[in-house]
């Protein structure tokens, strides 16, 4: 047991054991950081589904491997 603190033994789907460790005492929540941004336009419903985002300044895609 690691010093100071109790924890407990759960068992994944595989069999194996694995320990789980709760928050140190005094731990803080964590906080949300976003960049405030206008709301300009947005791409069609099928479109966005596509891109996943329906926020142009959002999209930003991945290097085609091709």
């Amino acid at each position: 047991m690691m010093e100071g603190y109790q924890h407990n033994h759960l068992t994944n789907i595989l069999g194996s054991d694995y320990m789980v460790l709760p928050f140190p005492p005094n731990s803080k929540l964590a906080r949300a950081f976003f960049v405030a941004q206008r709301y300009t336009t947005s791409f069609p419903p099928r479109e966005a589904l596509e891109r996943g985002t329906m926020f142009p300044e959002l999209f930003t895609p991945w290097p085609s491997h091709h």
